[in-house]
Parts: structure tokens; sequence; C-alpha cells
């Protein structure tokens, strides 16, 4: 955070850091309401499928299971973040391992139909002049992107060699202790893979009311997370493009997703910076960035390192 607002500070114009001051504390305010109010539409996803599957858990503690996915995604990389973090919670609440597995891959499924749905829609909704840019700054992304299948062929390659090594070990091919520990993890893995199976055959047979209820719930959430970039750039009175920004807020997302640091730092303000260099004057560009990531990212890391702890009482998982 240091380095975001230092950066910043060296390379933003006088006069527009003294601007800062005549900001009205009403988009502030709004954006951090927007930076918070995911968690509420994550409690609710939370309370739904796990209310579905038999072991209900509070919203208050899906509050408290969210605000620990943000405090997680602070620390760790982004390919790890906030959803293993959810599902080691969700699992202190009662849900048995492979329970919880397949419902973050139900929230998955969730995320992906929803951007299918509003992605074309935003970009239709954006004005006309855009749409070349906007074409081009998809075309830069996709090439980004290609990148990521490799990434997904080394992962699926480890998965396979894990595969391998295990039941070469269970049958005593790598040694006694080998053997033995393999031996110690099947029950936890069948046990896993039974509760994943079930799950998700539950889901497809009578899960579809609940799904389309989760969904309207997955729709506000990231309908929120990335329209915070609209209201920072109009606070510090740049153009007002909500439909634009809010597909440039998803893109930037998908970018630094890959990268290896805790929270994407320094790969979220890079991906943010080039895709709406375009679209935002130059000379507040930065300092556009940098408000941008303090309210949607280290804002709501600071407000979970204070809710996490203190909905601890209240939420209490179950002995």
């Amino acid at each position: 955070m240091a380095a975001n607002i230092g950066v910043a500070l060296a390379t933003t114009d006088r006069a527009l850091l003294d601007m800062l001051r005549e900001v009205s504390w009403e988009p502030v305010v709004l954006a951090t309401g927007l930076a918070v109010f995911p968690w509420f539409t994550q409690a609710l996803r939370i309370a739904i499928w796990t209310r579905f599957v038999g072991h209900p858990v509070s919203i208050v503690a899906g509050v408290r299971i969210a605000a620990g996915g943000v405090l997680g995604s602070a620390i760790t990389p982004t390919a790890v973040g906030g959803g293993s973090i959810r599902w080691a919670l969700t699992t202190r609440y009662g849900l048995p391992p492979g329970k919880a597995a397949s419902l973050l891959a139900v929230e998955a499924v969730e995320d992906v139909v929803f951007f299918a749905l509003a992605l074309p829609l935003a970009a239709w909704l954006s004005a006309p002049s855009e749409s070349e840019l906007l074409r081009r700054v998809g075309g830069e992304v996709w090439h980004r992107l290609g990148g990521g299948i490799w990434s997904v062929a080394v992962l699926a390659s480890a998965v396979a060699v894990t595969v391998v090594g295990m039941r070469l070990a269970g049958r005593g091919r790598l040694g006694a202790r080998a053997q033995r520990l393999v031996g110690r993890l099947r029950g936890p893995l069948r046990l896993f893979r039974r509760d994943a199976r079930a799950t998700a055959g539950l889901v497809a047979r009578r899960g579809k009311r609940w799904f389309a209820l989760s969904l309207v719930c997955t729709g506000l959430q990231w309908t929120a997370r990335y329209s915070m970039a609209a209201i920072v750039i109009a606070a510090l009175g740049g153009p007002l493009r909500p439909f634009l920004y809010w597909v440039l807020g998803w893109l930037t997302y998908v970018v630094a997703s890959g990268a290896p640091t805790p929270g994407a730092a320094g790969a979220t303000e890079a991906a943010f910076l080039l895709l709406h260099a375009p679209f935002v004057p130059a000379s507040m560009l930065v300092i556009t960035t940098a408000l941008w990531r303090l309210m949607m990212f280290y804002v709501p890391a600071l407000i979970a390192a204070v809710v996490y702890p203190a909905l601890r009482p209240l939420a209490q998982p179950p002995e």
C-alpha cells in the first residue's frame, strides 16, 4: 500500500493532488460501500448453498467467512486466493470438505454464467465510439491469456503425476513409507470424492431454484465490485463511462489473476493502468490507479482485519 501511494505522489501533478481536497465525502462513502457490499452477497450465497446441502451457516458466519477470504487474498497469490480460505473456514462450520469444495465449484459456475450474460450486455451498452478501442483491448487480453493455457497444462500434468505417484506408492513400488502414507490418505480422499459427487448430483437434480436465487446475489456482487472504478474516475473529474469501466474492471482482474504476488500486488495496478490508459486522461491516470486500488483492496482488507475477529463471538463454529 505504501509503494502504491508513494508512486502516485511522485508521478502526479501537484495541482491534481490539491484537487483531492475538493472531492466530496459522498463518492468516498459510496466506494467504501461498494467494496464491502460483496461480503454480504457472498454471505447470502454461502447461506443459500449450505442450507441446501443440510449444513446451514448463518449470515453472520457467512460475512465472517467472506472477510476471512479477503484477508486470505491479501497474503496469498491470487491463484490461491480467498476461495481456498473460504473453503477452509466453511469446513469449520460443519460442512464436510467434499461438500464445501463442491459448493465452491457451484459458485464458480454461477460466476461464469453471470459474466457470459453481463459482459456482452455491458459492451453493447458502451458508447459506439469506444467499441474499436474496447475490441483492441480485448485482443491484447486474449493474447495475454494465451500464457494461461500453459499454466493449465502444467497444473494438469502435476495432478496426473500426483495420481500416478499415489497409485504406485499404494502398490508398494515407491517404498514402505510411501505406501503407509498413501494408506492413511485413502480414507479421507474417498470421503472427499464421495461428498463432492453427491453434492454435485443433488444440485443438478434439485438445485435449479437455489441456483437462480444465488445467481441474483452473484450479479449484485460483481456489479458492485466492478463499478468502483467508475465512481473513483468520476469523483476525480474524469468521464463517466460505467459500462465500459465495468468491463475493464473484469479484464483487470483476469489479467492480474495469474500474478504470484500476494493479492496480485503490482500486477493489478499495472493491468488497471494499461487497460484504462486509452479512456482516462493521462494527467490523472496514476492517481486514479492508486485511489482505485486503495478503495478496492487495501481499505476492505483493513476493514476485514477488524470485522473478522469482531464477529467471532457472534459466529462461533460448532464444537
